[in-house]
């Protein structure tokens, strides 16, 4: 059994369209848990609407929390789902038909070549970039985040390269989430952080859905080797206070998971830690060392100057 988990927010204008694309997977033996964080347009009358038409197919979790985030609300999702496999699934996208039963095969062979039976595992596909219309977008997919596939624990701790919406996890990964807690960046990030250091990952390099783009993502497919976003994000003042924040979502990493690592993932993630303690030329040099980098040179000088 898969549960495919879609956390909706005021998503009426293309909803219609992602849940069809689920429907008509050629795998079909999964469940869509569906939970609205009150949506104050028509996306709760379409989901009363394929539950009526679909029936236990479609799952409604109802009740009177706020979650206010898309990671908030995927992990709230994860506390309603006991199946094998998992899926994270944005409103706004369109699937294509053999998604689901493409991934379940890879992870399937996955988990019996894995030496731990019981290891949480992540996987993960690539997309196709479209404007709302669904129309390939000529972004460079070299300019792409997704275009660098970095999954070690190191690279992880101070960049997200897993798209939430390309995901299957296994119901180990799935268990391991936890409550919701303010240092989790994003839940597709935080998943892969604790699979990479306590499981594995794997990059499935074929394109398996169309990520739309329309202007109302919270993350959409960016060219971050454009002059224009390389800009703005020097100019965001939360650029200079990341660091902050990974060091937060490290530290919750550690008080959750620290006794369950492997000795290398305690080391990786020690070292992060005590870059905090470091003087100024010291962090960078232990930024180099550790591995602790980001997907190009730009970025790593920006991170290198704010550290």
């Amino acid at each position: 059994m898969v549960d495919i988990l879609l956390a909706t927010y005021n998503g009426e204008k293309f909803l219609r369209e992602q849940l069809d694309s689920l429907l008509a997977q050629t795998y079909q033996d999964f469940r869509i848990v569906i939970r609205d964080d009150g949506s104050a347009d028509g996306t709760e009358k379409i989901l009363r609407d394929y539950r009526i038409h679909n029936g236990e197919k479609i799952v409604l979790i109802r009740d009177e929390k706020k979650c206010g985030s898309p990671a908030r609300n995927f992990m709230e999702l994860m506390k309603h789902t006991r199946a094998d496999y998992i899926m994270f699934c944005d409103q706004d996208d369109v699937w294509l038909p053999d998604k689901v039963q493409k991934m379940l095969v890879r992870m399937q062979a996955e988990e019996k070549s894995s030496a731990d039976g019981a290891e949480p595992i992540l996987l993960f596909s690539d997309y196709y970039v479209t404007d709302a219309e669904l129309k390939p977008m000529h972004v460079p997919e070299d300019s792409l985040q997704i275009a660098k596939h970095y999954h070690s624990f190191n690279r992880l701790l101070v960049q997200n390269y897993i798209t939430g919406c390309t995901c299957m996890i296994n119901k180990t990964a799935c268990l391991l989430a936890g409550e919701y807690d303010d240092r989790v960046l994003m839940h597709d990030w935080w998943v892969a952080l604790y699979v990479s250091a306590m499981g594995h990952i794997v990059h499935m390099p074929e394109k398996l859905m169309y990520y739309r783009q329309h202007g109302g993502n919270d993350v959409g497919a960016k060219n971050v080797k454009s002059f224009r976003y390389r800009l703005e994000k020097m100019m965001d003042p939360d650029t200079r206070h990341s660091k902050d924040t990974y060091f937060a979502q490290a530290e919750l990493l550690n008080e959750r998971f620290r006794s369950m690592m492997n000795e290398h993932s305690r080391l990786v993630l020690d070292g992060f830690l005590k870059i905090r303690e470091l003087p100024k030329p010291a962090r960078v040099k232990a930024l180099v060392d550790g591995g602790y980098l980001k997907s190009d040179l730009v970025r790593n000088l920006g991170f290198m100057l704010y550290i």
